[in-house]
């Protein structure tokens, strides 16, 4: 419940509570309880980048992890043979296998990445990356350097924990290419960016 004054009492926003967004015209199911960038025309210029970046060419399988409702997913499944969508939050989950519903081509993973990536056996030729502002938990990204997609696109909304997990990509054979921020927050010290790295 959220409100400063008897004038303005706010509204409380219950679990069945359901927001669309459309992004790049792909409309987002996303219930109370489940993430979802706040500044849409920046998240649309923030998958455009992450596509720019991976250059699909329809034959890749790709890993999508920490991936929410499916806003990086459902793009990427436009360009990539399969995608493996890994994410924890029932709610998350939920929504994103009604975002996704009507691709064939796309695997919903549900479970944290730590638990969730040893248990594949594909070879992945790229992966997305959005973790929560801790990064990536330790064991997950030991599990995804053993996996060793080629292309690994990291978006980040912390510079500290995006650089704790880059020294390690770096020291299992990853180059970094590039870093582009992208302003999610105007008029605040937070930034969003995403990293580029190659085997």
């Amino acid at each position: 419940e959220s409100g400063t004054s008897d004038d303005d009492p706010g509204r409380t926003i219950g679990s069945e509570t359901v927001f669309h967004y459309t992004i790049k015209r792909h409309d987002f199911r996303c219930t109370a309880g489940s993430f979802f960038q706040v500044n849409i025309p920046q998240a649309e210029a923030l998958v455009g980048y992450v596509l720019n970046r991976l250059e699909l060419s329809g034959t890749e399988t790709v890993l999508d992890l920490y991936s929410g409702v499916g806003l990086f997913t459902a793009f990427l499944a436009e360009s990539a043979k399969t995608v493996h969508s890994v994410e924890s939050a029932p709610s998350a989950v939920a929504d994103a296998r009604h975002n996704l519903s009507a691709h064939t081509n796309i695997i919903i993973h549900e479970g944290t990445t730590e638990s969730i990536l040893p248990t594949l056996t594909d070879r992945f030729e790229a992966a997305v990356i959005d973790p929560p502002r801790t990064g990536m938990h330790p064991a997950a990204l030991a599990a995804l350097i053993g996996l060793r997609p080629e292309r690994v696109v990291y978006v980040s909304c912390d510079p500290a924990t995006l650089a704790r997990d880059a020294k390690l990509l770096t020291a299992a054979g990853y180059h970094l290419l590039d870093a582009q921020p992208i302003d999610m927050f105007p008029q605040t010290y937070h930034i969003e960016t995403v990293a580029f790295f190659r085997l």
